[in-house]
C-alpha cells in the first residue's frame, strides 16, 4: 500500500500556509490565486488550524452582521480542531479517516512540522488509478488464460483427436465426407479465422458461414449440399451472397483467395 511519504515524494506539490493573523480577504484572495480548497493556519511555524471554503459558509452565517468584516482575522474563523496524518499513515487509510470524519483535507505532520496535505480530490484520483491498474492485470491475466487454453486445446487435438478421428475414417471409408467435415470443425476450433469470419463487417449468416467452411475444406458444391442436407440451387444461392457480400460478385477467382485475404 502506497505511504503518504510515497504519495508527496511522487506529488511534489508545493506547500502553502497562512498565519493565524491573516485577514479573511487577503486569506480568500491566496486560496483563488493558488486555486485551493484549504489552507493551513499557523503561528511560528507550527499548526493551528485550517481554514476551508466549508468555514467560510458555516461560520461566518453564524457572526452577528456587524461583525461580517474582510478585515477579521483568519482564526477567528478557521477550524481549530484539525485533523491530521503522518508520513507513514497509507493513503486507502488517509481515504477512511476522510469518510468517517467528513473532512476533505488532511494535513501532513513530520516531527510538528507540516510536510504536505492530501485532499479528497487526490484520493480519488489515486483509487481510480489503483483500480484501472487491477483491471489492466485482471484482464492481462484473463487474456493470458485464454491462450494458455486455447494452445492446450490445440495440442491435445493434434496429439490425441485428429489421428484417432483419421483411423476412423479408414476404417469407415463410406462415411468420409463425415469425417472430413469433422476434421475441418476440429482444427478451427483454435483458429482465429473463423472468429474474426463470425464477427466480421460482412454479416454473414449462420448458414453461409457454414458454406464457408465446407468451401474453404474444399468442399464441392454437391458435397456441401449433401453434408448441409439443402439442394445444389441452395448452395449456389448460398455462394452467390456470399460473393456479393465480399464485393466479388462479377470478378473472376477462387472465393477462398478472397476469404484469406479479406476476412
Amino acid at each position: 500500500m502506497l505511504t503518504l511519504k510515497e504519495f508527496l515524494a511522487a506529488k511534489k506539490r508545493e506547500i502553502w500556509t497562512v498565519s493565524s493573523d491573516t485577514t479573511l480577504y487577503k486569506t480568500l484572495k491566496f486560496m483563488a490565486k493558488k486555486n485551493i480548497g484549504a489552507v493551513p493556519v499557523t503561528e511560528k511555524g507550527k499548526l493551528v488550524g485550517i481554514f476551508s471554503e466549508r468555514d467560510l459558509v458555516r461560520k461566518v452565517t453564524s457572526l452577528k452582521q456587524i461583525l461580517l468584516s474582510m478585515n477579521l482575522p483568519i482564526k477567528k474563523l478557521m477550524t481549530k480542531k484539525v485533523h491530521y496524518l503522518s508520513p507513514k499513515n497509507t493513503v486507502e487509510g488517509c481515504m477512511n479517516i476522510m469518510t468517517s470524519r467528513r473532512v476533505r483535507h488532511l494535513p501532513i505532520l513530520e516531527k510538528n512540522k507540516i510536510i504536505g496535505i492530501i485532499t479528497i480530490g487526490d484520493v480519488v484520483k489515486y483509487t481510480i488509478q489503483e483500480q484501472k491498474f487491477i483491471l489492466h492485470k485482471v484482464l492481462d491475466s484473463i487474456e493470458e488464460g485464454k491462450n494458455n487454453l486455447r494452445t492446450n486445446i490445440q495440442f491435445n487435438l493434434e496429439q490425441n483427436v485428429l489421428p484417432l478421428l483419421k483411423t476412423l475414417a479408414q476404417k469407415h471409408p463410406h462415411d468420409c465426407y463425415s469425417f472430413r467435415l469433422l476434421e475441418e470443425q476440429l482444427n478451427n476450433i483454435s483458429s482465429e479465422y473463423y472468429k474474426k469470419l463470425i464477427s466480421s463487417k460482412f454479416n454473414f449468416t449462420p448458414t453461409e458461414i457454414s458454406i464457408i467452411k465446407l468451401i474453404k475444406a474444399h468442399y464441392r458444391e454437391k458435397e456441401i449440399a449433401e453434408t448441409l442436407s439443402i439442394s445444389v440451387s441452395t448452395v449456389k444461392k448460398h455462394k452467390y451472397a456470399i460473393r456479393g457480400k465480399l464485393g466479388i460478385r462479377n470478378k473472376t477467382g477462387n472465393i477462398i483467395n478472397y476469404l484469406n485475404r479479406i476476412v
